[in-house]
């Protein structure tokens, strides 16, 4: 006799919706993901050159942080992935070609910002890649000296989260400090990022609409962090358990401590107040 297809030995071909939303056991609830709760930093800070100062002279205002300021403008975003490159065997048995695996490879992210009036943003990006590849004035030269690599090399984390973000009694009052909690997420820490594509934003006469830049980013690796929250209790990714997930850390918080929570979320950055995660190494 055949053995029965996993959806009738599990059970889970007559499972009840209301287990499917609020979880069985140790699943957490499948409640879908949606695509417009997400943050994008970039840390200028982690360049040994002078990035960042190079690219705060650009702005007409005073900018205490580009990559912070940038997060409100990324209009589309996108989760990393990755390949894995395979190379094949023929022969070994009769009829089956065997495949294995050679190596990893991370795709290119591609990111989509909004301009302003004053196109800061458009020049932040222009002003890295010259950063990169400098022109000596506005005079094109014969020759350009690349920087190094650990110059202009950056980290950036794509944060994409849901919207359970204060308590239950918060989201029935006004919002405090006290009242805030980390929802669940997943973060990908991409590692050394340097911009290789700006894409010219097309202007045409018409119907007005927004401006927008998009930029291809390269990078070495990334790695990733997860958040889980169901009720008051919160699950959080540790250093150990980056890419393979075998070990998490669960935190049962109340609204009272939801605060102290999320001050640790912000280990490290200037601003209590943003969810940015500046533990890069």
């Amino acid at each position: 006799m055949a053995q029965r297809a996993e959806a009738f030995r599990s059970g889970r071909f007559y499972l009840p919706t209301v287990s499917l939303m609020r979880g069985t056991g140790k699943v957490a609830p499948g409640i879908p993901a949606f695509n417009n709760n997400y943050d994008v930093s970039i840390n200028f800070n982690k360049a040994q050159g002078g990035l960042k100062s190079f690219i705060d002279k650009h702005g007409f205002y005073d900018q205490n942080n580009a990559g912070s300021d940038l997060a409100l403008y990324c209009s589309e975003a996108v989760l990393p992935g990755s390949d894995i490159n395979t190379a094949q065997v023929r022969g070994l048995r009769q009829g089956i070609t065997q495949k294995y695996a050679t190596f990893r490879e991370y795709p290119d992210v591609i990111l989509t910002y909004y301009a302003q009036t004053d196109y800061y943003t458009n020049d932040v990006f222009n002003a890295w890649m010259e950063f990169i590849s400098p022109t000596s004035g506005r005079d094109i030269p014969a020759f350009r000296r690349m920087k190094y690599p650990e110059t202009y090399k950056c980290d950036m984390e794509i944060t994409a989260f849901s919207k359970d973000t204060t308590s239950e009694f918060s989201k029935l009052n006004r919002t405090s400090a006290f009242s805030r909690q980390l929802p669940s997420s997943i973060t990908y820490k991409l590692i050394n990022v340097f911009p290789s594509s700006i894409i010219a934003a097309p202007l045409a006469y018409g119907t007005a609409e927004l401006v927008k830049t998009t930029v291809t980013f390269k990078y070495d690796q990334y790695f990733v962090d997860r958040t889980s929250r169901v009720g008051s209790t919160l699950e959080e990714s540790v250093d150990s358990d980056r890419i393979l997930g075998k070990t998490a850390t669960t935190t049962t918080t109340t609204d009272s401590n939801d605060d102290d929570v999320f001050a640790g979320f912000n280990r490290g950055a200037t601003d209590p107040n943003t969810l940015t995660i500046d533990s890069f190494n």
